[in-house]
């Protein structure tokens, strides 16, 4: 079925979203036939068009943004492709990088964690207004959450389930949204105390945090040994971390993506990783430490 406003509105509806102003809705779906005229993402434009739920909704939402900020800057992408043939979980996204890597997108779209999104909907159901605060512990709560999300799109119960190939010429990223978490207010260091733990943040951005890329010394206590072992297989499978960023009073269709990228400094080298955030930063432009 092709796309086209009335199957989008739909969608919308049936997803449980609002009425949304028009600007919105010729923005979404001008990006939408782009990515049609493509004759790449029907499967992605059919789930959208077909979904009832909005947590779908919004996760086809952000892979669309995704897919058509590199389509537009003339970086086509493959999208649902396996590393091997018999592989039982497909990735969301293949470019063909400039380098000749093969780079592969695993996206996820990390919303508000339940207890917050509860007690604000609670209190906007008791009035207009809402107030909510994290302190520290409820911050690493949320680092570690972050955490746990980029490992489901690696592996489950230890086995592989996504990246299964490593090596030469191949690439893998998890890409994961963050501006929902932390009330709203996430930063580049809150990307980097999730991948490299407290050594690489200010004193008062430290959580107890051990990083999902971060190296071992043989003084951590035992629950950082511990913590070390569960990230042995992404560290070594995963190249890097990709966050994305909706800008401040972004459109709740149609908006654009902002990045940060953390690599595995474990798996690459600057020669490897320098060409391609380049590349990357043309389709995602880099959010900058001032900007948040």
């Amino acid at each position: 079925m092709p796309i086209d406003r009335p199957t989008l509105e739909a969608a919308i509806k049936a997803s449980g979203g609002a009425e949304q102003p028009a600007d919105q809705l010729d923005g979404l779906l001008a990006k939408l036939l782009a990515l049609e005229a493509t004759g790449r993402y029907g499967a992605l434009l059919k789930g959208l068009a077909a979904s009832n739920d909005k947590s779908n909704f919004l996760a086809q939402l952000l892979e669309s943004t995704f897919a058509h900020q590199f389509e537009a800057v003339g970086m086509p992408l493959d999208y649902e492709v396996k590393q091997v043939a018999d592989q039982t979980s497909s990735i969301d996204f293949m470019l063909k990088a400039n380098t000749g890597d093969a780079v592969y997108f695993e996206l996820r779209l990390l919303q508000q964690g339940k207890a917050v999104a509860d007690d604000i909907a609670k209190q906007l159901a008791d009035g207009n207004t809402y107030v909510a605060a994290m302190n520290g512990e409820d911050e690493q709560d949320e680092i570690l959450r972050l955490q746990n999300i980029v490992l489901s799109k690696v592996e489950s119960k230890g086995k592989p389930i996504k990246f299964v190939r490593t090596g030469d010429g191949v690439v893998n990223i998890v890409v994961v949204c963050i501006s929902d978490i932390l009330l709203g207010t996430p930063d580049v260091q809150d990307c980097l105390l999730a991948t490299y733990g407290d050594p690489e943040v200010p004193a008062e951005c430290r959580r107890d945090v051990f990083g999902l890329f971060q190296s071992l010394t043989a003084e951590y206590p035992e629950h950082i040994q511990k913590a070390a072992a569960n990230f042995a297989h992404i560290k070594a499978t995963v190249h890097a971390v990709l966050f994305l960023f909706k800008p401040q009073g972004a459109g709740v269709l149609d908006y654009s993506l902002q990045q940060v990228l953390v690599w595995n400094r474990s798996l690459t080298t600057n020669v490897q990783a320098l060409p391609l955030a380049e590349q990357f930063a043309k389709a995602l432009p880099v959010l900058e430490a001032s900007q948040k």
